[in-house]
């Protein structure tokens, strides 16, 4: 039995800070059902360090009854049972900040590819079907010219705004709260969700999934976009009403470029797939080599800090429910 049980494969540079530590841990290897090595290792488990997407619901808090701080590599909590971690009196911590720039960055490779064309032209070239004139067809848009609205100014929408002001575009958000000194650092417009849908050319949704957020854009709101623009979903699928937003792609009058859905894996038989104005990826937003490299030794940091110190992430999000 382990201090603390970390539900998927580390880094080995962060593997090594735990070593170095000699605190006990316990890593899931993949060779077993991870429900059965849960049930062992969480027995005497005081931190537990899980991947995005695991869920981590009731059962799991009451069968670990020594654990006293959850921690999720990256930023997403919808997996967590957060009412059951204030019941059990758990704290739960994320890990934003080293995946913000790497999700980011992916929001502009998304805009950029469908900009340009990218994905078409590949698949041009792939098939054989490069021909005089080619170019005709795939004439792109020129992403200075363009206004960007940012849905949710949260660690990764700051850095979206950041990225794109540097481009020398025109940025406004919108967002739960307004954040005035964001919005004198970065230079950026507060607008409300209306006149944001219905003004930008290219939209980001980068606001955190939550009960006041779950299909924040909903069939009225996917009906105000403007016509030409362009849906960029970094989030969550579920902050998006994907019925609503296939009905409007059908039409042709907006394109969008997706790394999240409602339903993950995406089902073959989602007509977004059939959709040459869409964009996608499998929600590798956050997935480069040195965010998660990051992200780990973050996480495990924290881990041996509270083990050692009792000092809880400053990244704690229910700090009021577990002391």
């Amino acid at each position: 039995m382990a201090d603390i049980a970390i539900l998927f494969k580390i880094d080995e540079k962060a593997q090594r800070f735990l070593e170095e530590s000699q605190i006990s841990f316990s890593v899931f290897q993949g060779d077993s059902s991870l429900e059965e090595w849960m049930v062992e290792q969480l027995k005497e488990a005081k931190v537990a360090i899980l991947f995005p997407g695991q869920k981590f619901g009731e059962r799991d808090f009451k069968n670990a009854p020594k654990l006293k701080l959850l921690i999720v590599h990256g930023s997403g909590l919808d997996a967590v049972d957060m009412g059951a971690a204030s019941k059990y009196r758990v704290c739960v911590a994320n890990a934003p900040d080293a995946i913000a720039e790497a999700v980011a960055e992916h929001a502009l490779a998304l805009v950029m590819s469908s900009l340009r064309n990218i994905v078409h032209g590949d698949s041009l070239i792939r098939n054989g079907k490069w021909v005089r004139g080619i170019q005709r067809s795939l004439v792109g848009r020129s992403l200075k010219t363009l206004s960007i609205g940012v849905v949710g100014l949260g660690r990764i929408g700051s850095e979206v705004a950041r990225i794109f002001s540097a481009l020398g575009n025109s940025v406004s958000y919108w967002d739960r709260r307004r954040k005035p000194e964001i919005e004198h650092a970065l230079k950026v417009e507060y607008k409300d969700l209306k006149d944001l849908l219905a003004t930008s050319d290219i939209i980001v949704v980068s606001i955190a999934l939550a009960e006041n957020t779950r299909k924040l854009l909903g069939p009225a709101e996917i009906s105000m976009i403007k016509k030409g623009a362009l849906l960029v979903n970094i989030s969550r699928g579920a902050i998006v009403d994907e019925k609503s937003l296939i009905e409007r792609l059908k039409t042709g009058e907006i394109s969008a470029a997706l790394d999240v859905f409602e339903e993950e894996p995406i089902s073959i038989d989602n007509p977004l797939i059939q959709f040459k104005n869409v964009v996608m990826t499998p929600h590798i937003a956050g997935f480069t080599e040195e965010a998660l490299r990051e992200t780990s030794i973050f996480v495990v940091k924290s881990a041996i800090e509270f083990i050692k110190k009792g000092k809880l992430p400053y990244t704690t999000v229910n700090t009021n429910a577990c002391l």
